[in-house]
């Protein structure tokens, strides 16, 4: 089961950047002498510059967030889309885009699914093999980036049920584009979130239907936490969890992971 601490890191990483990382400031750059990158609204979505990618580089993650008209700022009021940039050289079963040379390269990505006028904070790290073996990125936070045009969907318009025992979601509906996009050949993936602590399909895929539009994740999910002795739950305690879900869109031969649309605050407990 040691899978959960890297799926503890990850799942840090995709929403609560702001969190774990710092206070965001008003630059819209930041650079240093190793890594860095810029951000700006173009005509087809976010443009992502970035400098200095280090050579012996195998992984850039880049994450994207924005929040919900709520007012709130937290966790489940986090609206996050992820990239998982891998050189050909270190592939990894879930999903991501073997496109880092070409990265290296150009320097350029381009995030397209965003609302015009929407606030946007991205951060991104980069990763050579050491330092997957020794746990350790460096990041850099982006901040205060309106969007001015790109592919936009209502989240409202998204039908997303959590089942009255809280075990399984279902997609009732696909959100409807502004324009088309291309969807990976694995189009809905799934989440669940507890604390900082995340499960996905990766974790349990036996829990897609054929479709793939419902997962179920109980009980995989608590036999796994509770087989997983650690200090992060206590048996007994409650905990708010949520469960989301993504469609995988490809642009420019990168693959996003798009959050569409999450379920209310449920309570988990061991």
């Amino acid at each position: 089961m040691h899978h959960f601490k890297a799926l503890r890191s990850i799942s840090l990483i995709l929403c609560f950047s702001l969190v774990i990382f710092g206070c965001a400031t008003s630059k819209n750059q930041v650079l240093d002498s190793h890594f860095g990158f810029s951000a700006e609204a173009v005509s087809e979505g976010i443009l992502l510059t970035f400098s200095n990618i280090p050579s012996d580089s195998v992984r850039l993650f880049i994450s994207v967030q924005s929040w919900d008209d709520t007012g709130e700022i937290g966790h489940y009021n986090c609206i996050s889309s992820f990239a998982d940039i891998r050189d050909a050289s270190f592939p990894y079963r879930a999903i991501s885009s073997l496109q880092l040379e070409r990265v290296k390269e150009t320097g350029r990505v381009i995030f397209p699914i965003v609302q015009a006028e929407q606030k946007y904070t991205i951060s991104a790290f980069v990763q050579s093999r050491s330092d997957i073996d020794n746990g350790f990125y460096s990041v850099f936070i982006d901040v205060e980036v309106i969007a001015e045009n790109g592919i936009y969907f209502n989240r409202d318009e998204v039908q997303f049920k959590l089942n009255d025992t809280n075990s399984s979601v279902t997609l009732h509906s696909m959100p409807l584009f502004s324009s088309d996009v291309v969807f990976h050949a694995q189009k809905i993936g799934f989440y669940t979130v507890i604390g900082s602590i995340s499960v996905g399909t990766q974790h349990i895929p036996s829990g897609l239907s054929s479709d793939g539009l419902t997962w179920t994740f109980e009980p995989q999910m608590t036999d796994s936490l509770r087989d997983y002795n650690n200090d992060w739950l206590q048996s007994g305690s409650y905990y708010p969890a949520w469960s989301v879900v993504f469609a995988n869109i490809i642009h420019d031969d990168i693959i996003w992971s798009v959050e569409i649309a999450k379920t209310p605050i449920f309570d988990f407990s061991l």
